[in-house]
């Protein structure tokens, strides 16, 4: 075991897996694709060579999403300003890897993306851990502090997971004018009419852009994508391990990506609508506070988050707890469900509370 000395601190990344009847714990979309989506993709799959090697540049794949950013943020990314990745997840801990000098730390706020910090600690990169404030926003004094330990680069989710909220953008764009690396993960984007930083990507050496196809269908393909100008996504993919997007990750992405983008624009716009009937309820509890949220989750603070927990566990509800996170004592984060779930959790939570 000498030679895996080095993992024995390390603190693997945890998810929620406890069955449940209704579960709002992992940020999801609740919806599957309808069986006509289905079909289409079965035919598709039926043809794959599967003794075959994929696509290792996923070319056909770059050009649907390539079009798919097109055509809603009005702008001209081409395949070449594209790495894919085995979700986000990859492309984080890739970046981890390849930014800068493996001595030098990564930047990252706290609470935030647990992946930075299980990334750096994998590859044992340092880390600066800044806090954010009560209302879980940046401030230009913790950011000032972080710049002080030299990072070569920042990591911003935002909007943000677990608190939902997006960050203060002139900040980020502060951070980007030192000159420092700076990710912005965008993976719950779709849920927030907030301003991408993908134009800046675009732009400048020091930027790239994360998204994922996670949440909002398909987040059992894990199918994540960088955006950055063309000579760093150039770069940068010179350290992507080789076929990492499957054969039938392409296909399906491909597919769902053109045939299936009225579904899916349908299902985020039912979740979003639910996101503000469910917060509204719940805001309706005395001693909770539901804070703002542009992601399909929101989080809510309550008097004591492990009991509440384990409480609407025994309804048949699993949210997930986020207490053991830095200022996330008693905290659980709710993600927005199909409406019959989220009456489930709705009714849970008043019977629970007795009040309305």
């Amino acid at each position: 075991m000498k030679y895996l000395e080095r993992l024995k601190n390390l603190k693997a990344y945890k998810t929620e897996t406890t069955p449940c009847k209704v579960k709002l714990s992992s940020n999801e979309s609740p919806f599957d694709l309808s069986d006509k989506l289905k079909e289409r993709i079965s035919q598709e799959i039926k043809k794959i060579n599967f003794q075959r090697y994929p696509d290792p540049h996923a070319t056909r794949l770059k050009e649907v999403i390539a079009n798919f950013v097109n055509s809603e943020e009005n702008l001209n990314i081409t395949p070449e300003n594209l790495v894919l990745g085995n979700g986000s997840d990859e492309l984080i801990h890739l970046l981890i890897t390849v930014i800068g000098d493996l001595k030098n730390p990564v930047a990252y706020p706290i609470p935030t993306f647990p992946m930075y910090q299980v990334s750096s600690d994998v590859v044992g990169r340092p880390k600066v851990e800044f806090e954010l404030d009560e209302n879980f926003q940046l401030t230009k004094e913790e950011i000032d502090k972080a710049l002080s330990k030299n990072p070569d680069a920042f990591f911003f989710a935002s909007p943000n997971n677990p608190t939902g909220n997006s960050f203060d953008r002139d900040l980020i764009k502060y951070v980007i004018d030192k000159g420092v690396f700076t990710v912005i993960d965008e993976a719950y984007i779709h849920f927030s009419d907030k301003e991408s930083f993908i134009k800046e990507a675009l732009q400048y050496d020091n930027v790239v852009v994360l998204r994922t196809m996670s949440k909002v269908g398909l987040a059992s393909i894990r199918l994540g994508y960088l955006i950055a100008k063309k000579e760093v996504a150039e770069e940068i993919n010179k350290a992507r391990l080789p076929f990492n997007v499957t054969y039938p990750t392409q296909v399906i992405g491909e597919i769902v990506l053109t045939e299936g983008l009225d579904e899916l624009n349908q299902q985020i716009k039912a979740v979003r609508e639910e996101r503000t009937r469910v917060m509204s309820e719940i805001s309706k509890i005395k001693h909770i506070k539901v804070y703002p949220s542009d992601a399909n989750f929101f989080l809510m603070k309550v008097p004591n988050g492990d009991l509440l927990h384990k409480q609407l566990i025994e309804k048949g509800v699993l949210v997930r707890n986020m207490s053991h996170l830095p200022k996330l004592e008693n905290c659980l984060r709710v993600s927005i469900g199909k409406k019959e779930e989220n009456d489930e959790f709705i009714k849970a939570m008043f019977e629970i509370f007795k009040n309305g």
